[in-house]
């Protein structure tokens, strides 16, 4: 008889420290499962994290493209203004040779007038 129940007993130890080992796999399981779902969300996190700093490096690329695109586009504008200035004043100059030509014909001829006026 004493042997009958210590063999339930070694069973019944065996069934609790079998039952101890697959309770403690299961939370070694689901801490895995935590662990896991963490790394997921901190490589999200980080990848998240690194496509806001590429936005925020092409939005700066951008700005900068259309401030150096805007600076172009004003040395053009100066430089064709330059270029009309400097065109007006040469046309402003050929204007003033042509008048002085046209005063010196004019002299020319009224002196000529005098000198035909004298002769006669």
């Amino acid at each position: 008889r004493g042997g009958a129940s210590s063999a339930r007993g070694r069973r019944r130890r065996r069934r609790e420290s079998a039952s101890r080992r697959h309770d403690s796999a299961k939370a070694e399981r689901a801490a895995d499962r935590g662990n896991e779902a963490r790394r997921a969300a901190d490589a999200a996190a980080l990848e998240e994290q690194r496509r806001a700093i590429a936005a925020e490096a092409e939005a700066k690329l951008a700005a900068e493209r259309a401030a150096a695109e805007e600076t172009l586009r004003a040395r053009e504008a100066e430089r064709r203004a330059a270029e009309e200035a400097q065109r007006e004043e040469q046309r402003a100059a050929a204007a003033a040779r042509k008048a002085a030509q046209v005063e010196a014909a004019r002299r020319d001829k009224e002196a000529a007038d005098r000198r035909a006026e004298e002769e006669k």
